[in-house]
């Protein structure tokens, strides 16, 4: 399996002609570096947002220093160490997120083995997405009813679904945003809420053709998880609510949606 850095370097055209084609061969051939490929390849979520806070409060200034006196690229560089520059940047800024919020990042940064990705799926992505959140990602965003209304007008176009705000309002949990993230090239629509309890809840959905299945329940990345789909739609509750409160919040979001 190759590693992550690798594939992100193939990703980006950084591979020399002979190792970009034993890279392209392997996933072509081999299962486990397809899906792993396809995993790094296909998330355009937007992770900086969810980091933005973390990057405010990083050494930012003391880790530039240690990479400026990096060897340059092309230069030679210390065989002993084992290290290469690429391996050593990313190193150093997984260090820095480790140690400005080790509680909270070190589990959230954890890279998923061949297996766990294959069995990922669109709710796998979502959950590893929303395990970064804190409160404060969403603290300070405007409650705005008609901002919040226009958000799930475009989110509801992209998803050929009637979103009122009423019908998405959850009792006592702020609506805090309403965007548009894409999985496996394809919309996916993200309601956040911010519990004054518990933290980030999300509701999302994505387009779907697998028939009506009625709530069920799982867990994910130390979060409870409500799903369901319709005819047309799959949906997802998620957040760090009790699951008896999650069924109670379902039950509610699919009255109101149902047409």
């Amino acid at each position: 399996m190759p590693s992550d850095e690798l594939l992100v370097a193939f990703l980006d055209g950084e591979l020399e002609a002979g190792e970009r084609e034993r890279i392209d061969s392997l996933i072509r051939t081999d299962e486990a570096v397809a899906e792993r490929f396809d995993f790094l390849s296909r998330s355009e979520l937007p992770f900086y947002d969810a980091f933005e806070t973390l990057l405010e409060n990083a050494p930012a200034a003391h880790l530039e220093s240690i990479l400026n006196n990096l060897p340059a690229p092309g230069t030679a560089e210390p065989v002993a160490s084992g290290w290469k520059r690429r391996g050593f940047i990313a190193a150093a800024i997984g260090a820095v997120f480790a140690g400005v919020a080790a509680d909270r990042v070190l589990l959230g940064m954890r890279a998923p083995s061949p297996t766990e990705t294959a069995d990922l799926g669109w709710r796998g992505v979502v959950a590893e997405y929303l395990a970064l959140y804190t409160p404060d990602t969403l603290a300070n965003l405007p409650s705005d009813a008609q901002l919040l209304s226009a958000q799930l007008s475009s989110v509801g176009s992209e998803l050929a679904l009637s979103l009122p705000l009423e019908a998405v309002t959850l009792p006592g949990i702020p609506l805090k945003r309403a965007q548009i993230l894409q999985y496996d090239r394809k919309p996916l629509g993200q309601i956040a809420y911010l519990d004054p309890v518990h933290g980030p809840l999300a509701l999302c959905i994505v387009r779907s053709t697998k028939g009506a299945r009625p709530p069920q329940t799982e867990q994910r990345r130390g979060m409870n998880v409500v799903f369901w789909s319709d005819g047309a739609h799959g949906f997802m509750l998620i957040g760090r609510n009790p699951v008896e409160q999650l069924n109670a919040l379902t039950e509610k979001v699919r009255t109101a949606l149902t047409v």
